[in-house]
């Protein structure tokens, strides 16, 4: 087996992908039934919807099983189990095409799990009982997933993420969680945390070029004649 279906065998024996698969595919459906384009909804409120759904619902879900240990790190679910970190991210377009350069926390895990020999204890705060045991190789677990607006039909995806700044696949290895890829309909938009949303500031804004002109005397009354002044090109 790969590092994957260890990962994969791990956490379905500790009950982890069972509730988490069947909590995604509910959010999804009811996203789907409450949905309602002449109300005002949108795709981008639909995924809003599923993202804090399956945030607050997910907590609620793992908060005091015996040995998982589940917090809301930057407003999103992360799951630890036997040395595992679980997070969701939502997808648009192919797999391939996920990002992890959007922001610190999600490109640390597939910086992580991209150092060689990687070896080391979980921290103290995500493991009290202290130097809970050496670590799997590649620790940290993605699911990417979407759905189908109309519908409510979800597909998810299980992974290592990879860091690949530099090129290549964002995964070391990926497959298909649940659901069919060729799911149609208006797919989810990427949503997460605003923080992690790209944001213009205003000191980013361009500059309006000004187009100067001299007013020859004659030619314009008041304070402003024989000036030079600019206006907006």
């Amino acid at each position: 087996m790969g590092l994957l279906d260890d990962a994969v065998t791990v956490l379905d024996e500790r009950g982890v992908l069972e509730p988490l698969g069947d909590l995604i595919r509910q959010v999804y459906r009811r996203a789907a039934e409450r949905h309602e384009p002449e109300l005002g909804d949108d795709a981008m409120s639909f995924g809003t919807t599923v993202w804090r759904n399956l945030t607050n619902l997910g907590k609620a879900t793992f908060d005091g099983v015996d040995g998982v240990r589940v917090r809301l790190e930057d407003n999103s679910l992360e799951i630890v189990c036997a040395g595992y970190v679980v997070r969701l991210y939502s997808l648009q377009g192919g797999i391939e095409s996920i990002r992890w350069e959007g922001s610190e926390a999600r490109l640390g895990g597939a910086v992580e799990n991209s150092r060689d020999g990687q070896l080391a204890f979980d921290d103290e705060e995500q493991f009290p009982e202290v130097f809970a045991g050496v670590l799997p190789p590649k620790r940290h677990i993605r699911i990417a997933h979407t759905g189908d607006i109309t519908t409510g039909e979800a597909i998810a995806y299980l992974g290592l993420p990879r860091d690949n700044r530099d090129g290549g696949s964002p995964w070391f290895e990926v497959k298909v969680w649940f659901g069919e890829p060729t799911t149609v309909g208006t797919p989810l938009p990427i949503v997460g945390d605003p923080a992690e949303l790209p944001v213009q500031r205003h000191d980013e804004l361009p500059i309006p070029e000004l187009a100067i002109e001299t007013l020859r005397p004659g030619s314009a009354s008041g304070p402003t004649a024989g000036r030079v002044v600019g206006r907006l090109a």
